[in-house]
């Protein structure tokens, strides 16, 4: 239900934030100079960096691991963390680690009584109070921070770097610096990764929960317009039709269907949401609805209507009075910031479920994905996009330039959109290219400039040709010409 279409534009829009947003984690890189205290700050930094991944578990001297000595490390909090592991599998880590293996072996003689020190750090008490599965990228940051604070000022750590002849305190001092910026830029840029899942994950849900709000619309209208016929009911003076007023609108079968549906009604009582704080804008909508042709010709038309007939004035109602109603779209905007784009999809589906209940009122409504590969698809796109970033974008840049356009003038959307459907046509193997080609130029023609849509077709087939000369992908390139 929230389908594929919806997907991609989801990942688009959170990948493009997140980039826009996100202080990339690097490793500082040895600096030109003559310097004695510059050139030695960055050889403390990379064996204070390599000291924390073997404290938290990575064999930075490729020998026997040192945790071979520690009773039960799988209880240490800071035992192979989301941390260590990310940065083990960073190439400028692994460079550290080839260069500086022989000179971490210097440091064995301190392992286990940093180890102990950790353990005995209060920050390290705050940080084992979190269930693993929920200690997230700050609280690692935080407490590698506060450990590195704490190991530099051990007079037993200090004497293994004095070891090194090229020792000096102010290189020292500056190293521990340039790793506290690493670890914040490390930190900051995993904390936005951790909420862009999450973000995608939420923005999906609300999508489906979208769904739901407009289903329920119908059922809040009528029942606006019954109070109202109700109150003409009451008036001190009523006429013959404030008496007896067409009701075939308001006992209509298909409101009772929406109203008693048990799968709605229990997802609204789950979620605890309901238009009640809205009702200016549901009379808003009901006196339009009474001001419109279709409910016009609804009721001129004599005779008891069949449940088919009142589906085919919802449908109408939707298309020509509810969506396109600027007051609805003001406040489902102020309901959800993930709503923007999401109306004229959900909405398709919300009218889809109306004709299938009008045929069969127990029609189940429609489940928040297709199946089980279709609810995987978001965060799986959305994490290959992530991961190539930097190896796409080279694509990119290297087929800009070849076709003498400035690189730095292409949108960062464009460069999104193409880094997203890069990451679909080489980690989807079963999706045709011609698919991915046609769904990307469609976005880049909807939320980018005009040219962007054949930019994105011809970027695309370039890259891709490149792509399958070198064997990283097996899909025609002809599929997409």
């Amino acid at each position: 239900m929230v389908n594929r279409v919806l997907i991609r534009l989801k990942v688009v829009q959170l990948l493009y934030s997140y980039l826009l947003s996100k202080s990339d984690f690097k490793v500082e890189m040895p600096a030109e100079t003559s310097s004695p205290d510059r050139r030695y700050a960055y050889q403390a930094y990379a064996e204070l960096l390599l000291l924390i991944l073997e404290l938290s578990g990575v064999n930075v001297t490729k020998t026997v691991s040192k945790f071979q000595s520690v009773s039960d490390p799988e209880k240490l909090r800071f035992y192979r963390t989301n941390f260590s592991e990310a940065l083990r599998e960073n190439p400028d880590i692994r460079t550290l680690i080839d260069r500086n293996a022989e000179r971490m072996r210097e440091f064995n003689g301190v392992f286990n009584f940093l180890i102990e020190r950790l353990r005995a750090m209060p920050a390290y008490r705050t940080f084992v109070k979190a269930k693993r599965n929920e200690v997230t990228p700050s609280d690692e940051i935080e407490f590698w921070t506060a450990a590195l604070r704490m190991m530099t000022k051990l007079p037993e750590l200090v004497d293994v770097f004095r070891t090194d002849p090229a020792f000096t305190e102010r290189g020292f001092e500056s190293a521990q610096k340039m790793l506290l910026a690493t670890l914040s830029g490390y930190g900051d840029s995993r904390n936005l990764l951790v909420n862009s899942r999450k973000d995608l994950k939420r923005s999906l849900d609300e999508a489906y929960a979208l769904y739901h709000w407009l289903l329920w619309l119908p059922v809040e209208i009528v029942r606006i317009e019954q109070e109202r016929l109700d109150a003409n009911a009451s008036k001190y003076l009523p006429t013959e039709e404030d008496l007896h007023p067409d009701r075939r609108f308001v006992d209509g079968k298909l409101v009772d269907i929406l109203a008693c549906h048990e799968e709605l009604t229990k997802y609204f009582e789950q979620k605890g949401i309901n238009w009640n704080e809205d009702l200016a804008l549901i009379r808003r909508l009901a006196e339009m609805v009474i001001q419109s042709e279709p409910y016009k010709n609804f009721m001129a038309e004599p005779g008891e209507k069949t449940v088919e007939q009142e589906a085919d004035l919802w449908r109408a109602l939707f298309r020509q009075v509810i969506l396109p109603s600027d007051d609805l779209e003001e406040t489902l905007e102020s309901k959800s910031i993930f709503w923007n784009d999401d109306l004229e999809v959900m909405s398709s589906f919300a009218l889809k479920t109306i004709k299938r209940l009008a045929a069969n009122p127990a029609e189940p409504l429609q489940p928040e994905f297709k199946d089980d590969e279709d609810a995987a698809f978001g965060s799986k796109l959305f994490n290959a996009a992530v991961a190539n970033s930097e190896e796409f974008r080279g694509y990119i840049d290297e087929f800009v330039n070849t076709k003498k356009w400035d690189s730095d003038r292409v949108a960062l959307m464009d460069v999104v959109i193409l880094e997203t459907a890069l990451a679909e046509a080489v980690t989807f193997p079963n999706i045709p290219l011609t698919v991915t080609a046609n769904e990307y130029v469609e976005i880049a023609n909807w939320y980018s400039t005009s040219r962007s849509g054949s930019f994105i077709n011809g970027m695309l087939a370039s890259i891709v040709e490149k792509l399958v000369g070198q064997g990283k992908l097996a899909k025609k390139f002809s599929s997409i010409k």
